[in-house]
């Protein structure tokens, strides 16, 4: 089954991001006013992202990518550096200072935010030829510690308020324990990344099959909380 998965890793992981984005937008009118519509533009952004990042399998296939392939941005590296890494992980900062009420809470999210987004600017022009060849490791660790400073202040706010009589059918709680345990996991698999190696094929299977059950897990985790949650009061 790990094998079934590990060679449709694309197609499913596609699928369950097309399903929690396709889900939002039918919950468009729901949550409208809400906070949540950020959410679920955020949702089909990173759906289209991840979608469009996988341009090097057409090369073959479609002629206008031929000025790209034969380029220093003929790999993928740089796409999801550039507008996950950096971009996505802005944009749920952003999502957060919309979220939560406490204005201490929002100020702490945008300095950290503005504090990671300067720092992993500054990277890539201290080290561009890493944007291309390799990955930035330093960022996935810091992007780990903005998105749990996120979810982490959300679930502060939710203890010291009566919104944890009603957290089950906040749409809020769904994404902050998702992302909470995906970046979790996803920042530990880093560390083993000195590991990763084409020869070791066992290792390779483990990590591709964490990796698509977390994003299997986290974006059906989005759809089901967009499904039965119920949108705050305006």
């Amino acid at each position: 089954m790990l094998e079934f998965l590990v060679y449709y890793n694309s197609l499913i992981t596609h699928s369950v991001e097309g399903l929690a984005a396709i889900t939002g937008l039918f919950c468009l009118k729901k949550y409208k006013g809400t906070a949540a519509i950020f959410f679920i533009w955020l949702l089909l952004y990173l759906f289209l992202i991840d979608v469009l990042g996988m341009f090097p399998k057409y090369y073959n296939t479609f002629d206008f990518l031929e000025p790209i392939k034969n380029s220093v941005f003929r790999g993928n590296n740089w796409w999801f550096t550039v507008f996950f890494d950096i971009i996505a992980v802005s944009f749920f900062a952003i999502l957060y200072q919309k979220i939560l009420q406490n204005q201490i809470f929002k100020s702490i999210i945008k300095y950290i935010a503005l504090a990671y987004f300067i720092f992993a600017l500054g990277l890539i022009f201290y080290n561009v030829d890493a944007l291309f060849k390799s990955a930035y490791t330093i960022l996935y660790v810091l992007q780990a510690i903005v998105i749990l400073c996120c979810a982490s202040l959300h679930f502060i706010e939710i203890l010291k308020g009566d919104k944890i009589l009603y957290f089950s059918t906040s749409l809020y709680f769904y994404i902050s324990a998702t992302i909470f345990l995906w970046w979790l996991v996803m920042t530990a698999l880093v560390f083993f990344e000195k590991y990763y190696v084409l020869e070791d094929k066992n290792f390779v299977l483990l990590k591709r099959s964490i990796y698509i059950f977390s994003n299997i897990f986290m974006y059906s985790i989005f759809s089901i909380g967009l499904i039965v949650s119920q949108p705050e009061k305006k």
